[in-house]
């Protein structure tokens, strides 16, 4: 009997942190005054970069070279802070947006560049790229209620914060 009063309670004291932590972000995102991918800067070391396809592939692309990570400056009425994401973390994060907000009018996002055509370590690409994904998340961010998914949430670092 111990042991289940212990899970109700372990379950409730769930519930009531899932609680907050809606409050949290639904406050968050009400009062977010701006979203910015300020800089690109290479990624100081190989914990930076998150890995996507564990192996020998994934493995041999990181050899080559350090990964790019935009910087992305998000300010509210209270705080200020930076999340670091790369080109391919901005992607995932509009597939999904795409697959769960079909019919919100998604802005268009930048086009993919294979690393066999476009030097993608070259600083005007880099800043054209930069540009562009700036761009996306301040149209973004003009939906109505957008701010307030969880999903942008999490993808600026709210969790974090």
């Amino acid at each position: 009997m111990a042991s289940g009063q212990s899970t109700a309670r372990t379950s409730r004291v769930r519930s009531q942190e899932d609680v907050l932590y809606d409050r949290r972000i639904e406050e968050v995102g009400r009062e977010i005054k701006s979203v910015k991918v300020k800089r690109a800067q290479k990624a100081r070391s190989r914990q930076q970069v998150v890995v996507i396809f564990p192996g020998f592939f994934s493995e041999v692309c990181m050899t080559l070279s350090l990964a790019q990570l935009y910087q992305i400056d998000v300010e509210t009425r209270e705080r200020e802070w930076a999340t670091f994401k790369r080109f391919n973390a901005f992607y995932g994060f509009y597939r999904k947006l795409s697959k769960d907000f079909k019919k919100c009018g998604l802005p268009k996002f930048p086009p993919r560049h294979s690393k066999v055509f476009t030097d993608h370590n070259d600083p005007v690409f880099i800043e054209q790229r930069r540009k562009k994904l700036d761009k996306f998340m301040k149209e973004l961010f003009k939906i109505p209620g957008m701010s307030n998914q969880e999903c942008v949430l999490d993808f600026l670092g709210i969790r974090d914060h």
